[in-house]
């Protein structure tokens, strides 16, 4: 299968060396306004693999003409949200699958275009929400689904960083999202994985520079807790969840994944090796080859991130005003 992927940035780098480690693929063009050089990598804030682009791999500085090719079946968008809907659109009318990075787009209107020209395409699109494909993130859907959501007494998620400096345009909210929708999206995701919409929502600041505290509210059941965003520049990257039942509690921070139930010592859960991003892009070629929708990560559930992410930031910049999630 030959696959394209349009953007170069830091995530380009790690979609591209998961996509060459995938049997059967042939990574045939890179899109990109420059061409990465070895002296000047993909950079970001976690120790991905990344690196310079292989000679072997053609370089076009407009994506309109990677898409032209007709030997390309497959596409990776890896460039500013900003972008997603007028590229993915121009993708499924070329006729091509459709792997784009998270999140899908800036507001639910547009990705309910995104989801229109997809069904009516024929092809295959999916989202890359990667926690759905990391093993602590599983472990703890698991753990929730095996002692019931009702049981739940306590479920936090935190992910912080330092304020982007790499690659310009995340900073600016109107090409980003800002740190809600860019950042956070990925446990919003989650949450709406494990526990469904929230009956409603609440969120305010953390502080500089653009941060949030959220609590989504299920009935008469537990609230859930949200957390994190951009921080200083040099506020280094952290992430992870503690879930809590009246018999026991599952944490994952500091990467490590501790399970302490009641009357027992904690013990350390083993974390086996592996590339996330290599799991999801081989899961999406495989939903390619198969022609079957990417039910581990369907896109309307990654439409309802994108709500859900807005729907944080307006009770956030609302000073905590409570918003009700329509149905």
């Amino acid at each position: 299968m030959n696959v394209a992927l349009l953007g170069y940035g830091f995530m380009g780098g790690v979609h591209l060396a998961a996509m060459q480690a995938v049997e059967g693929v042939t990574v045939k063009s890179v899109a990109t306004r420059t061409r990465p050089s070895a002296t000047d990598p993909a950079r970001g804030n976690l120790d991905l693999k990344s690196g310079p682009l292989p000679e072997e791999v053609a370089w076009h500085s407009d994506w309109r003409d990677v898409i032209a090719d007709p030997e390309i079946d497959a596409v990776d968008v890896c460039l500013p949200t900003g972008l997603h809907k007028e590229v993915i659109l121009a993708v499924l009318t070329a006729s091509k699958h459709v792997l784009c990075e998270k999140p899908m787009a800036l507001n639910m209107e547009d990705c309910d275009t995104i989801l229109a020209a997809a069904r009516k395409s024929g092809r295959i699109f999916m989202v890359g929400q990667v926690l759905r494909f990391m093993f602590p993130y599983q472990y703890a859907a698991r753990f929730i689904e095996e002692a019931g959501r009702e049981a739940v007494t306590r479920c936090s998620f935190q992910r912080s960083t330092g304020f982007p400096g790499w690659g310009g345009w995340l900073g600016n909210e109107e090409r980003s999202g800002g740190a809600v929708l860019d950042l956070l999206c990925h446990d919003l995701d989650e949450v709406l994985n494990i526990f469904g919409p929230p009956r409603s929502v609440s969120a305010t600041s953390k502080g500089p520079v653009d941060t949030v505290q959220a609590t989504l509210r299920y009935g008469d059941r537990v609230a859930v807790q949200v957390e994190g965003g951009w921080f200083s520049p040099e506020t280094p990257f952290s992430a992870g969840f503690v879930v809590e039942t009246k018999d026991a509690i599952l944490s994952f921070e500091n990467d490590v994944l501790r399970l302490q139930k009641r009357g027992e010592t904690g013990k350390v859960i083993e974390v086996p090796k592996h590339d996330p991003y290599f799991d999801e892009i081989d899961y999406f070629i495989d939903c390619c080859r198969r022609n079957v929708a990417p039910k581990l990560c369907l896109p309307e559930e990654s439409a309802a991130a994108v709500r859900l992410s807005n729907l944080v930031r307006a009770s956030r910049d609302l000073n905590g005003k409570e918003m009700e999630w329509q149905r």
